[in-house]
């Protein structure tokens, strides 16, 4: 598909993917851009772009049509990505949302409905070398699960509603503006509250947000790949030590503390202990560590293969872009 002449509606406007595809999408003069907002007073980054803003809301399927109208692509990015909430607030965002955007781009009779999804759909402790004919792992998390179901609603729009769906899965997603998997990672080693939990040698499926961009734009124009799924990542084995690491060095630390596997479980146990006398939920699960020390790598071949897709972006390269924005945008 060329995207000339298309109008495409980008959900999670004011989020890290949703954000960086409007401002690679601006490079394209020839498209329209429609952003899909909850709160327009958090829009000022997309007023700068000079790209249309239209005000709904994912969970309100009466704000929809309207934003729908005259689209020809949809780029669904909005989810509930926090650690916080309950399972009814990620069902609702996560699943029932993704069915409000699908019946109203069904409706709409777009062209191209690419949903982001997450290699979370297998769950935290995927088996290495997983792959896209790997099923899903349903382990409990609201976030993963949630994101398995959204698939399943995406899925069925696309068997049963003739809606064009491609899914992107990417990985840990950091880069400039990334929450997770950036800023916060900068605040708690400035806070000092940054520690190595066990050996800290699984592997950290990272992505930078340029390499998930490129993926989403080769979705939106690859005409051979409608009802797929692909995996992206950096394709690289790179442990969670090594990751952290590369923030470390931005604040000019050469190593960071690190606490064994069995009194990180024990103390992370005492804590979530504590949390709960006080009718608060615990503030980390002891299974992070073993997160932390689980080594799988997740295989790309199929998205270079089938969509073109190749991690343009290197680690390196990445985190040097990353330090750059995080300096100009005063968190170094």
């Amino acid at each position: 598909m060329d995207l000339t002449g298309k109008r495409v509606l980008v959900t999670g406007a004011t989020g890290l993917i949703g954000g960086r595809l409007i401002e690679r999408l601006r490079e394209h003069p020839d498209v329209s851009i429609r952003a899909l907002v909850r709160d327009s007073t958090r829009a000022d980054r997309l007023r700068a772009l000079s790209v249309e803003i239209v005000t709904g809301d994912i969970t309100h399927p009466e704000t929809l049509p309207e934003a729908l109208a005259g689209c020809h692509i949809v780029a669904h990015c909005a989810a509930r990505v926090t650690e916080r909430g309950s399972w009814e607030e990620f069902w609702r965002s996560n699943v029932e949302g993704t069915r409000h955007v699908l019946e109203a781009a069904a409706r709409a009779g777009v062209e191209r409905f690419v949903h982001v999804s997450s290699v979370a759909v297998y769950g935290l402790f995927p088996q290495d070398h997983t792959d896209e004919s790997s099923p899903y792992q349903p382990c409990g998390n609201a976030y993963c699960d949630t994101k398995i179901e959204a698939e399943k609603v995406a899925l069925e729009y696309f068997h049963q509603r003739g809606v064009p769906i491609v899914i992107v899965r990417p990985g840990i997603v950091y880069g400039p503006r990334s929450q997770h998997w950036t800023i916060r990672i900068i605040e708690l080693l400035k806070a000092n509250r940054l520690v190595l939990l066990g050996r800290a040698d699984g592997f950290c499926n990272h992505v930078y947000v340029d390499n998930v961009v490129d993926a989403l734009l080769l979705a939106m124009t690859n005409d051979d790949v409608v009802g797929e799924a692909f995996i992206i990542t950096d394709g690289r084995a790179t442990t969670w030590r090594e990751f952290f690491g590369h923030y470390a060095r931005m604040l000019g630390r050469n190593a960071l503390p690190q606490l064994p596997a069995a009194p990180a479980k024990a103390l992370l146990r005492l804590s979530g202990w504590a949390a709960r006398l006080r009718g608060h939920p615990p503030p980390l699960s002891p299974k992070v560590v073993d997160y932390l020390q689980h080594r799988a790598l997740f295989r790309i071949e199929k998205a270079k293969e089938r969509l073109g897709y190749a991690p343009r972006i290197s680690l390196e390269e990445g985190m040097r872009r990353t330090e750059a924005w995080l300096r100009e945008a005063g968190y170094l």
